[in-house]
């Protein structure tokens, strides 16, 4: 016959084999992040981008612009990058980007010091976007919750 003491044994046996198994879960998983290397934002936005037209709704072709442009010699000189927008209609504006980070969320900041006659008043100023920037392509939501406007990293 088990005394009481002997079951309680067993059981904290499993219960540090079970941290002992999570803590190699933690491991393998911090190691997979530091083989993958992510790219800060401020790296993963520099590129051309151009609208895809065939996803989104039908104001991304209208509003947003045709093609974005980021460029930056150097990202870790802290000085803000260039950006470039041109729309469908002939209209652009440029300046400097830099990201304003709000809790763990980045929101591009846009200041345009130059721009095409119908978008003169954005000199200046300091535009907020809600854009997304992700691997591959930058999103910005529109006509709700799923739709999105996608612009694809051309280079």
């Amino acid at each position: 016959m088990k005394t009481p003491f002997e079951g309680h044994g067993q059981l904290s046996n499993q219960r540090f084999h079970d941290l002992s198994s999570m803590k190699f879960q933690v491991f393998v998983l911090l190691a997979s992040f530091s083989i993958c290397s992510c790219k800060p934002i401020q790296e993963n936005i520099l590129g051309t981008y151009d609208l895809d037209v065939e996803r989104g709704c039908g104001d991304c072709e209208e509003d947003g612009p045709k093609v974005m442009v980021f460029e930056d010699n150097d990202i870790s000189d802290g000085v803000p990058g260039h950006y470039r927008f041109e729309f469908s209609n002939g209209d652009a504006h440029s300046g400097e980007y830099d990201f304003l980070w709000v809790d763990t969320a980045a929101k591009l900041m846009l200041y345009p010091d130059s721009a095409s006659f119908e978008l003169y008043g954005l000199i200046g100023t300091t535009q907020q976007t809600d854009y997304r920037v992700q691997r591959e392509k930058i999103k910005e939501t529109c006509d709700g919750f799923l739709q999105n406007c996608i612009w694809r990293r051309r280079d």
